[in-house]
Order: C-alpha cells, then structure tokens, then sequence
C-alpha cells in the first residue's frame, strides 16, 4: 500500500513538474505517450515554439494527464520464430536459418567459426544493443555490394509476422528492441561501466526520449543560426580612419540606427557634388576669375540702375524739373505778350539771332551809359532810344519794353537755366557704361531670357533719355522706369557672386581645404550610410533573430530532464533494482560482495554500475579484484535482475553465458537460465556441449520445452544447418542421420566442392559417433563426458557381456576415421573415402550396435 502511494505520489510529481516544463516539452511528453511521431516536421515545430515562448507567445500544446503518465509501456508478447534469408551478413551464407521455439528454451549449438557470432550481432542491432558490434560482409568474397538484410518471422499477441529488416544501420524501433540480449561484451559492461536498465516505467522511455528531442530541437536551432547571414558589414576603407565609425563596429540586436542617417537632403546632395570642385586648387583659381570678371559686368550694370534710381527718386530732380516747368511756362507767357504787342516785323524778326543780339547790345549799351544820365530804365517812359536817341513812351515804350522782356527778361534766363539743370540730371540718369545690346549678351550666363529683356529695355530707355531733345519727355521716361525689382535681381546677383567669390578664396586656405575635406568625407559616409541603410536594418534584424533563437535554447537544457530522472529513479527503480540484483547474486554467487549503486544522471538516463561492498575506504574497481569467472557470474546477475524488471514478455538472448565459468556457476546459471524461460522466450548461442547437456537435463527436470538447432560451417560459407550434433543425442538417431546424408550426397556432382565437403563431414561425425559408443553402447551410458551424473542402477552387471569382437569393432572403425581428423600431408592430396564403402561401414556399425544392444538386453 505504502509504494502504491509513493509510486502515484511520484507521478503526481511528475504531472506538477510537466506543467512548469517549455511548451515543446509538454507536447513532445504527450506525443510519446500517445505513440505518435516526433519527425523533423515536428522538431521544426517545436524549434518554432523555443523561439516563440522567448518572445513571451504562447503557441498552442497538448498537456499530459497524471492518469496519462501512469500508463506503462508495451505490454506486448514477443516471440521470435524464425531468422532465414540473410544477405550480407559476416561470412553467413545465404541458406543460413534459425528456428525458434516460440516458448521455453532454443539452443543454438555450433563448434567454434560456426557462425553464432554473425547470428549474435543481427540481434544486437535489432534490440537496440548499445554494445551492437558493426555488421561486415564476407571479407573473403570479391562482391561486397549486397546490403546486408535478413527476414525475420516475429509473433507478437499471438499474430505472427514476418519482417524484412536492413541491416546497413542502427535499427530505430524495431520490433526486437525490446529484447534483452547478453554477450561477453555486455559482460564487460556491466562491471567496468554505468549502464542503464533495459526495462523502465515507461515514463523514463518518456524522459530519455525528451533529452533526445531537446538534442535535435538544439541541432535544429543551431541550423537556424547558421542560416541567417553574418551580420559583419563592410566600412569602405576610405572611412575607418576619417570618420567615427564605432556605432557599426558596435552594432548588436538592441541597436537602433542614428537618425541623421535616416535621410538624405538634397542640400547635401548639391554639397557632396560641389566640394569636391573646392578642393582643386586649379579649378577655384579658374572659378575665382571667372566670377569676378562676372561680378564686375553686374556690379557696373547695377551701379547704373542704382545711380538712376537714386536720381529719379530724388528731390533733386523733382525740384528742377518743377522749375524747368515753371520756367518755361513764363516763358511761354512772355511769348505769348510779345506776339500780342510786337508788330509784324518784330515778329518776322525774332527768329533771327542778330536781331536779338541787336536788342541785347542796345540794352547793354544803354544800361551803361543813358541809365545814369536819365535815371530811367531800358523801354522805360521817359528813357533814350541809344540807337535813335528819342526818347521813348506811349506806345514805342511799351514795344522797346515788351521786345526787351522777350529778348532780355528774367523768364527767359531762368528758363534757360531751368532746362540745363535738368538736362545734366536727365544725363546722369542716362549715364551708362554698357550699350543695352552688350548688356544682354554679358549677362546671357547669369538671368533667364525675360530677366535679361528687363534689363535691356531698361538701357534702351537710358539710350533714349540721352537722344530725347525735350527734357520733359526724357523726365517721363525717367519716371516711368521700374527699377526697384531689377535692382534687387542685380543685387541678389552680387551678393551671390560676393559670397561664392569669399567662399572660393577662404577655400584655398590650408585650415579651409582640411576642414572642407572632412566636410566631405562626413557627406560621402553619411550617404554611403544611407544609401546602404537596408543592410545595416538586415543585419540588426539578423542578429534580433539569432538573439531570439539563441534565447530560445533555454527551453533545451537536459539538466531539469536529469533531475525529475533522478527522482523518479529513486521513487520508482532504484529500490526494486538492487533489490532483484541482490536476490539475483544471492542465487548465482552468495559469496561475491558486491553492490549495485546509482551513478551520475545524465540527458534523462539513470545509469547503475556494480561496486565492491568493502569494508575499507579503499576504492577499487570490480574488474580489478574479481576473477574472470566471478565478474561473469555478477554480469549475469545484473543482466538477470536487469531483464526481469520489464513486464514485456520478449526474448532473452544470450550468448555463451557460462564462458569462464566453473561447473559450479555453470551448473546455477544454467537453472537460472531454464527457470527464465519458464516465463520468457530464452535463445541461447553456445559451442559447450556441456551447456546443452546442462540444459536439456534441467529442462526435463522442470518441464521446459526445449528446441535444438545445430550450425556449423560450409563450402557456402558459416550458419548452415545440421542434423542433431553428434556430441549430443542418442547412437541410433545419429547413425540413421549419416545413413540419410550419406543418401543425399550420392545424388551430388562427385567432383563438386559440396561432395568433397559433405563426404569429409560424414567422416567426422561417423568417427564422434564411434568415439561416443564406448559411453553409450559398451557402458550403458552410466558415464558421459558431458554429463554431472553417473547411472549405474543395474548396469555394472553388465559390464561383462562386452566382448573382444566388441571392441574390435571399436578399434577398427576409430583407426580408419581417425585419419580423416589428422593433418594430410601438403605434397599429396586429400584422400576420401568412397562413398558406398562409408554407407557399409556406418550400415555395419549400426548393426552392430543393435546387436549389442540385443545381447545385454539394455
């Protein structure tokens, strides 16, 4: 009652413990419960479930039940019936065949090469042997090429099946895995190494099994990685040592890309195109020159405008076009007075310039010389004519003054001086130092077409103010001009020039040239940068995924699969294990101190190894104290308390367990074996007729079923069939098995190979079979070499009734076969008897022996 509680307790553990387990591992448990598949499409899966539980998703899974982990294995029986059509195989041939009793014991009996060591190592393979020896092909044979294979018929819950297996690799869930299968190499095994039990609650098969697919999702994940390109990028040289690259040497999968990189202007494009063209010296030069030459024609044409402009809008030249216009209205008022008082010749007169210069002289004169006399002004009343000398008034007064006012008056002086004045202004504005076709074609470089047909109209107005003959006009034309918006296009133009014009002459200055150098190189890293902007965001998103799959083999770690093996180890193996071990060398050898004891867990597995149960500190290792008999007979213990732990009825293979054995362990492995089979298939390889004798007596005695099959080696190579040995079984049976062979080889080729082979066989059983009758017919069988026991209930009596014609028949026939068991000599061939004269001599041997047995009555 108490270990039903602890076992369920353990499993309520486990189901505890499950819940807490990766997603992957929750699934996968319940997927090898349920007998379903884990193949790489699932590993994928569960690879994808890593890395989603370590970006904190929650993919969907199956759970397993406490019910569920509870449930055992297979509980399947299995039975191996027959092993026939084996290729490829060590040097078996190819009608090599076993039959097996589906119950109790088979005995695989063969002398030494007989070929139960090719036998061994198919069913090491199929088990799953971790101690599985390579399969060779006939190393004697040039063809190789076969794949070695073998058939197998396999009963399982009573349906039986017949298997084609390949043999080329590990077998992966055979049928036969299940088996227990001991060798001398699993010997070794179990005293010089940790093993791990054949048989375990199934949910230690879970839990192995976990470790194994945890191994692959890590593989899978590795291969993940590796096929995400390196995240290494490239800095083109120029820039290693120019500018600070230390974001992409240290760029991670938390790196997020500077955002002055995240642009590219077209500001910087104009830039990165011109400062290359600052740098050379030659072509600033030529820049340098070119721009002043330029800037001169505009800084002319723009002084032009700006001194018109100024003149135009000044007060200057609004006053004196405002006298000019006053002027010459007096003027023309004093015209219009004169024309209305001056007769007809004064009017023809006027437009003559001597008689102008008559009335101007007149006046002049008379100023200077009759004012002072007369006191009275030119054209005055009462004034001197100073060509006529009267005196003037009435009406020739008033004519001498108006022509005087005309010709002599203020009106006309100030209109005279009104018109230069503005005339010199109107020149300034007009004032230019290109010609308005030179000032479109020196310009062409610098304006568009309408810009440049501004200006030039501009100029066009300048020349006409210069030609224009009426100063009123040219003063409207002036007016008129728009010159503002032309002179800020100019300006904007000049400061350009200025300021490309400083820029090119700082350029060429050392302190210049290397800051602009770095300038550029800044640029060039700067779209370099940009421009590759999609490798730098693959390869911070390349190193987020091999982050994020690196992450996600966490969720892989075996040492948690390690330590609930532990636990569960010990609530429900380690106990029962060492107790059956320990009941197990208690039977086979009381006397050895030993113990089984656990060693280090590891990927899910809780292996055992034999130690010495000494009373001392001192540590020694079993294979260093025991004798080669003792470490045997404690490996078939441990083998024995290893196999009787599964509830699986399947197949017990052993081979050659009494090997260093003496007759005592021999005889008490040989009951342990047949006490085995009373619940289990027992298959037993062995070349000690000892063994087979053993077996048979201990099979009758308990009632075990006891099948034979005898091997041994051919022309056509090792495993071939044979009739009951002749070291085993009765005198009779042998004879009439000879007498048959013998039959069967007169049928064949006598020049065959397989003749010769079967003729020399025959020989050397018919001469055991002669060598056994001195045991069996002369004695009585009350000894036998093979045998523990001595018979002589009512026989020695007989002892007498053996004759001297007894025992030459003996003699002879032991002398002529002895010969075919003794080396032949190298310069002669083999002789071989003839075929009827063996029939005669093995039908007069049975004959004789019958009569025997007739006259002692036995």
């Amino acid at each position: 009652m108490a270990n039903t509680q602890s076992r369920e307790g353990a499993y309520s553990q486990f189901e505890a413990w499950l819940g807490e387990q990766p997603y992957w591992l929750q699934d996968a448990a319940w997927r090898i419960y349920h007998g379903q598949e884990i193949d790489d499409k699932q590993i994928s899966i569960y690879a994808d479930m890593c890395i989603a539980q370590a970006r904190q998703e929650k993919p969907e899974y199956k759970c397993l039940s406490e019910k569920e982990a509870q449930a055992s294995g297979d509980n399947s029986a299995i039975s191996v019936i027959k092993l026939t059509s084996i290729i490829g195989v060590n040097a078996l041939s190819s009608d090599a065949e076993l039959h097996f009793s589906k119950e109790g014991i088979t005995v695989i009996y063969g002398l030494n090469g007989a070929g139960k060591s090719g036998f061994m190592r198919i069913f090491k393979q199929l088990s799953g042997s971790p101690f599985e020896e390579p399969i060779q092909p006939n190393i004697f044979k040039k063809d190789h090429s076969e794949r070695p294979s073998c058939e197998m018929h396999v009963l399982k819950d009573g349906i039986e099946r017949q298997i084609r297996f390949d043999l080329s690799s590990k077998s992966k869930d055979s049928i036969l895995s299940c088996c227990d299968v001991f060798d001398t190499r699993i010997s070794n095994a179990y005293i010089t190494s940790a093993n791990n039990i054949s048989y375990q609650p199934f949910v230690f098969t879970v839990l192995a099994e976990l470790s194994k697919v945890a191994d692959k999702i890590s593989k899978r994940l590795t291969t993940y990685i590796s096929t995400i390109p390196s995240a290494s990028i490239t800095i083109p040289s120029e820039f290693l040592n120019n500018v600070d690259t230390t974001w992409i040497e240290n760029i991670n999968s938390e790196s997020k890309i500077p955002s002055q990189f995240t642009h590219w202007s077209e500001e910087q494009e104009q830039l990165i195109t011109q400062l290359p063209s600052l740098l050379d010296a030659e072509k600033v030069n030529q820049r340098l020159k070119l721009l002043v030459k330029r800037q001169k024609i505009v800084s002319s044409i723009l002084t032009d405008l700006e001194t018109a402009s100024s003149i135009i809008g000044s007060q200057e030249i609004y006053e004196a076009h405002k006298k000019y216009l006053l002027a010459k209205e007096r003027l023309e008022i004093a015209e219009k007075l004169f024309a209305s008082s001056a007769d007809e010749y004064d009017k023809v007169s006027i437009s003559i310039s001597d008689w102008k210069s008559l009335w101007i002289i007149a006046k002049r004169y008379y100023e200077n010389y009759f004012y002072k006399e007369t006191g009275k002004h030119f054209g005055e009343d009462g004034a001197i004519c100073p060509i006529c000398h009267q005196e003037m008034s009435g009406i020739i007064s008033k004519r001498v003054k108006t022509i005087d006012e005309y010709v002599n008056g203020t009106y006309s002086e100030e209109y005279k001086k009104a018109s230069e004045l503005a005339r010199q202004l109107l020149e300034k504005i007009s004032m230019r130092e290109y010609s308005s076709g030179q000032v479109g074609q020196f310009l062409a470089d610098e304006f568009g077409d309408a810009e440049i047909k501004t200006i030039e109209s501009i100029y066009v107005v300048f020349e006409g103010i210069a030609k224009a003959s009426d100063e009123e006009a040219a003063y409207s034309q002036a007016c008129n001009l728009d010159l503002a918006s032309t002179i800020r296009l100019l300006c904007e133009k000049k400061e350009s020039f200025d300021s490309e014009i400083s820029s090119l002459t700082t350029a060429l200055e050392d302190e210049e040239r290397a800051k602009k150098q770095k300038q550029l190189t800044n640029l060039r890293y700067h779209k370099w940068f940009f421009e590759n902007i999609s490798h730098f965001e693959a390869a911070i998103e390349n190193m987020k995924r091999k982050s994020e799959i690196s992450n996600a083999k966490q969720y892989l770690t075996t040492n948690r699969i390690t330590m609930e093996s532990n636990r569960l180890a010990t609530a429900l193996i380690t106990d029962a294990y060492i107790s059956r071990f320990t009941s197990e060398l208690k039977m086979l050898a009381p006397h050895i101190r030993v113990k089984l004891e656990r060693a280090p867990s590891q990927k899910g597995n809780s292996p055992y190894k034999v130690t010495l149960d000494a009373d001392t500190d001192t540590k020694c290792k079993p294979e260093d104290i025991l004798s080669e008999g003792e470490q045997r007979i404690v490996a078939l213990a441990a083998f024995f308390a290893d196999a009787t732990g599964r509830k699986e009825q399947t197949p017990l293979i052993i081979d050659d367990p009494i090997s260093s054995l003496d007759y005592l362990y021999e005889e008490k492995a040989t009951k342990r074996i047949v006490e085995l089979a009373k619940t289990r298939q027992v298959i037993v390889f062995t070349h000690r007729i000892s063994l087979l004798v053993g077996i048979k007596e201990r099979c009758e005695e308990c009632g075990v079923h006891l099948d034979e099959n005898h091997i041994r080696s051919s022309y056509k190579g090792k495993g071939a069939p044979d009739f009951e040995d002749v070291f085993y079984g009765k005198i009779p049976n042998q004879l009439n098995g000879l007498l048959d062979r013998i039959a069967q080889v007169k049928k064949k080729d006598r020049d065959s190979e397989e003749y010769l082979d079967s003729i020399g066989r025959i020989c050397q059983q018919f001469r055991i079979c002669v060598e056994r009758s001195v045991e069996e017919v002369l004695l009585f069988g009350m000894v036998k070499r093979f045998s523990r026991r001595i018979k002589t209930d009512g026989l020695v009596v007989k002892l007498p009734k053996i004759a001297a014609s007894d025992c030459d028949m003996i003699d002879k026939m032991m002398t002529k076969y002895s010969f075919m068991e003794h080396s032949q000599p190298t310069d002669a061939p083999v002789a071989y008897f003839d075929i009827d004269e063996i029939q005669d001599d093995v039908s007069n041997f049975k004959k004789w022996a019958q009569e025997f047995k007739n006259k002692t009555g036995k």
